[in-house]
């Protein structure tokens, strides 16, 4: 992450950059804040795993490791850190309400005899 108002970038997550990829139709990691600011949930693409990560009133990161968070780690790295159980999940103003699709495949079988 870049600060707006210039100075040494913070790196967020190690080793879940998905370079390249967003030309293969593949999303990258998202990170995102609950509207009131107090979590920051990170998601990995490639662990499919969302972690909502406490906020200090006023901060926009937690503290993090100079190396940065394997999002895989986000609960032993990050102090308070929890992987929500679901994958994808929506988060709403309540971290413990969200919405998350759940995808079913059903498909019929026929035999069908052919003289």
């Amino acid at each position: 992450m870049y600060p707006t108002e210039g100075g040494s970038p913070t790196l967020l997550c190690a080793g879940c950059g998905t370079a390249g990829e967003e030309n293969r139709g593949v999303t990258p990691p998202l990170v995102s804040w609950s509207r009131d600011g107090k979590l920051l949930y990170l998601h990995s693409t490639r662990t499919r795993q969302t972690y909502a990560v406490p906020l200090q009133p006023g901060q926009v990161l937690p503290a993090l490791p100079a190396s940065g968070i394997a999002v895989g780690e986000a609960q032993g790295a990050i102090p308070g850190a929890r992987a929500i159980p679901h994958q994808r999940p929506f988060m709403s103003a309540d971290p413990s309400v969200y919405a998350y699709p759940r995808v079913v495949t059903h498909r019929n079988i026929y035999r069908i005899l052919i003289p």
